[in-house]
């Protein structure tokens, strides 16, 4: 927790990139401004930079208002509906009631944020002392910055009731170099294959069950890929072809770009010999799918990756990382 003699400290030299003042007006004991909006921007500023205080009752030249318990109460109800049901995703700082020189204010610490905060689609940034609205291209890199930071840590974290026996050596045997070869066990730990958990044992971590067991699923369940042929240029214009890909990532990469190859149109041109022209490029679909594959936030239990043919394009969904898909636009028949 901050030391009083930390506040103290930075009330001296006033606002910067990780302290921020803010004076509240109160009509009785209920708060009214700033609205909480504005507090919302300013919290999610903060989350999605790397964090900060916020000193509630602070005017601007770092003077402590004072509040009357019921005003600390009610503001901090304010502070919690705020991070809670304004501010998307959720956040939970940490909130303190504090008093230095015989005057009440609260204390607001706030984490640096898992994903891209905003408020009603808006998102700011802490840069120096105010914060910075965020463009779209910004906030489609912090989101993709962010849920792949979550994918790392995600994917070092060890499974429970597995062991060094649950990973497949047909699929861990080419990833080991020769001195890892002579040690597997060690080698894999090396990998981040395995890891130890909390009370020391060796465990397969969610890396290791993606890439090294044939049927990650049964730890993961949504890790796989739905792909679908629609007749037409939408989802109402009926199937033609559904199938659901399990496996390995490895596997399920070479059977995406299968289906694709298999359902996409190919034809033909005289130039002056016959010429076969694909509909897709089989590298670029290679490439998205690996994207795809690689970048998805498999911390997200709820959602697979979508892998849609369209008459005209080609769509692939990647739960956490693309918000917005990626599109490959298909080559006009002759």
């Amino acid at each position: 927790m901050i030391t009083d003699d930390e506040i103290r400290r930075q009330l001296r030299l006033g606002e910067d990139s990780r302290w921020e003042f803010k004076q509240i007006e109160f009509r009785g004991n209920k708060p009214f401004s700033p609205k909480r909006e504005d507090l919302a921007d300013e919290i999610g500023a903060f989350a999605n930079a790397e964090g900060g205080i916020l000193l509630c009752g602070v005017t601007d030249g770092g003077d402590i208002q004072g509040m009357s318990r019921e005003q600390l109460k009610k503001l901090d109800r304010l502070l919690a509906e705020v991070c809670s049901d304004t501010i998307k995703p959720p956040l939970c700082p940490a909130i303190y009631h504090r008093e230095i020189d015989d005057k009440a204010f609260i204390v607001v610490e706030i984490p640096r944020g898992e994903a891209l905060h905003t408020r009603d689609g808006q998102a700011f940034r802490r840069v120096g002392g105010r914060k910075s609205k965020l463009t779209e291209d910004e906030k489609l890199r912090l989101a993709n910055n962010r849920a792949q930071h979550r994918y790392r840590w995600f994917d070092k974290q060890t499974v429970p009731g597995t062991g060094f026996e649950t990973l497949d050596r047909q699929l861990w045997e080419p990833l080991l170099s020769a001195t890892g070869a002579a040690d597997p066990e060690r080698g894999l730990l090396n990998l981040r294959l395995l890891a130890l958990d909390q009370f020391g044992i060796v465990r397969a971590t969610n890396a290791g069950i993606l890439l090294c067991t044939q049927t990650p699923q049964d730890w993961l369940p949504r890790a796989m890929i739905i792909a679908t042929h629609y007749r037409g240029s939408d989802r109402a214009s009926g199937q033609l072809d559904a199938r659901e890909i399990t496996g390995p990532l490895a596997q399920q990469i070479s059977e995406a770009v299968q289906f694709v190859i298999r359902n996409m149109r190919v034809s033909a041109r005289k130039t002056p010999a016959r010429e076969n022209l694909a509909q897709y490029s089989k590298d670029a679909v290679f490439e998205a799918v690996v994207n795809a594959v690689a970048h998805r936030d498999y911390a997200m239990s709820s959602r697979n990756i979508r892998l849609s043919m369209f008459k005209d394009r080609l769509e692939i969904e990647s739960p956490g990382t693309l918000p917005n898909g990626m599109t490959i636009e298909g080559m006009e028949s002759s």
